[in-house]
């Protein structure tokens, strides 16, 4: 059994990975969480658990800033944070990984596994190596994908990561793109059609279910399947689905999570 601390300045993103540590690593006990950096630092100077998710972007301050409090030895820091441009000062303090939001079971559970091992035989030593900065410049680059559209007379700039999903409107051939900064049912209408969309989307992260929708795989939080079928993403928006589109996006999620739904 190993022990974790959470720091992040945002209650759900606890809550999240409270649940997606006690379903999916149940090695892992979670001792304390925090979204205040003076709290954390004042319990860290006091116990030093065998993992530490920090979020970089705190109330006040940095995530870097309770590394330089409390130091890290003994630790297995791991980063989580939707910012990509801290990678390069992550690899000074030598974390173990470097997470991105919205976070991902799979890399949470690799993640795990790379602290076991390394733990395994080096016990009490931060489990840096020289493959992190290959790993980080690849999320990194990932993380940088943004999509052009052209609306309104201007051209924006979105991330991919921020794009939850499309949907096709009614009788237009404009679609909606649903954002995670916006609540459920808000959207933004964009001038291209899905069809022109799902091009240019990078295929890793999004799917498209059916003739109306493409979905970011990411941004699931939820397939109901019951009388209907129903995906909630993170933000509450609800996706109806036919037969037909839940079973290609469950054939779709077990291809690149490799399990058994």
């Amino acid at each position: 059994m190993y022990t974790a601390v959470v720091v992040d300045d945002e209650s759900r993103n606890i809550a999240l990975f409270s649940y997606y540590l006690e379903k999916y690593c149940p090695e892992i006990k979670l001792l304390a969480a925090h979204t205040k950096k003076s709290k954390a630092i004042a319990y860290l100077k006091q116990t030093k658990p065998d993992i530490l998710f920090l979020d970089i972007v705190l109330d006040k301050g940095s995530g870097f800033d309770v590394l330089d409090a409390v130091g890290h030895e003994g630790m297995q820091v791991v980063l989580c944070t939707a910012h990509d441009e801290f990678a390069l000062r992550a690899i000074r303090y030598q974390v173990v990984d470097y997470l991105l939001k919205p976070l991902e079971i799979q890399d949470l559970i690799n993640t795990i596994e790379k602290i076991k091992h390394k733990l395994n035989g080096k016990e009490d030593q931060q489990v840096f190596d020289a493959t992190l900065f290959t790993e980080l410049q690849n999320k990194s680059t990932a993380a940088k994908e943004r999509l052009p559209l052209s609306n309104k007379g201007a051209i924006d700039f979105i991330d991919t990561a921020d794009i939850l999903a499309v949907e096709t409107i009614k009788s237009s051939p404009k679609s909606a793109l649903i954002l995670n900064q916006h609540k459920k049912g808000e959207h933004i209408e964009i001038n291209q059609t899905l069809l022109q969309l799902e091009e240019k989307l990078p295929k890793k992260h999004f799917f498209r279910v059916g003739r109306t929708c493409i979905i970011n795989l990411s941004a699931i939080k939820t397939i109901h399947r019951n009388v209907q079928y129903i995906c909630t993403l993170s933000n509450g928006h609800r996706i109806f689905m036919s037969r037909k589109g839940y079973k290609e996006l469950i054939d779709h999620i077990e291809k690149v999570y490799e399990t058994k739904i």
